[in-house]
């Protein structure tokens, strides 16, 4: 395990190189041209626990990891190929509806769709509710993720929040386990903090698959569903207003979202 810390910061660094010298990058919230590289150091860092689980759980099988994969391959070719234009989900759907062209967005939705589907059908969870629950968790979650990736850490807050909420329903891991998933963190902290690298459209959905898996099979049923509810009620708030606005107009808020990000002079 010691071995396999090791190479986080290697995949990290190498991964924010090869994308910047293929110029896979995108234009952030202050105009600066980001790799979108994130996304690579998750799915690896989730796909070593698979290979070498920290505990027997079908969250760190090679279903689960196929699940993963899937959604950050679909976020990849959206950050890659997707348009600036529309915006959300009504708008996608809207386009499709007025212009009759499909655009990436709608391709994603689709994509998702249909690895949920083959993720619960490969694992035939013991009802149709379970399957219901399942399918929920799995298309919704990374679809919020998404949607707080607008500004540098904001994910990564969220998800911090998040696991240690898991960690208090399912209880710490081992040592090293936990060495590890620190620092997964620590580097996204620091690349994406400094606006090295960002997650991206493939790394935040990655990130809401992780914890998609890790909710089904890890968290009570009851659990579930108030996240979902929670995730839901997000949904219908983000096509109504931007988060950035309701951040913005909340002291506390403001403040939060800026822990961790350095001010450019």
């Amino acid at each position: 395990m010691i071995l396999l810390i090791l190479l986080l910061p290697i995949m990290a660094l190498l991964s924010m190189y090869a994308f910047r010298c293929a110029q896979w990058t995108t234009q952030n919230y202050e105009r600066q041209q980001i790799p979108y590289s994130l996304g690579v150091l998750v799915v690896f860092a989730y796909a070593v626990l698979c290979a070498f689980p920290p505990i027997l759980s079908p969250a760190f099988s090679y279903g689960a990891m196929g699940y993963v994969f899937g959604i950050w391959l679909i976020g990849f070719l959206d950050d890659r190929f997707g348009q600036v234009y529309p915006k959300g989900l009504k708008g996608h759907f809207y386009y499709v509806f007025n212009e009759k062209k499909l655009t990436t967005g709608i391709l994603k939705v689709v994509g998702t769709i249909l690895i949920a589907i083959l993720f619960i059908l490969y694992y035939q969870p013991n009802s149709v509710v379970d399957g219901v629950r399942c399918f929920l968790l799995l298309t919704w979650m990374p679809h919020v993720a998404n949607l707080f990736d607008t500004r540098p850490l904001r994910v990564w807050k969220m998800s911090l929040l998040f696991l240690i909420v898991l960690t208090l329903i399912v209880g710490l891991p081992s040592f090293l386990t936990l060495i590890y998933v620190l620092v997964v963190f620590y580097l996204l902290f620091v690349l994406e903090g400094h606006r090295k690298a960002m997650l991206g459209d493939n790394g935040a959905t990655t990130i809401g698959a992780i914890f998609a898996v890790l909710m089904f099979f890890e968290t009570t049923v009851t659990f579930q569903w108030i996240i979902v509810f929670v995730v839901f009620m997000l949904m219908i708030i983000a096509e109504r207003v931007s988060f950035s606005a309701l951040i913005e107009k909340r002291s506390i808020l403001r403040w939060f979202d800026q822990i961790g990000v350095p001010t450019r002079k």
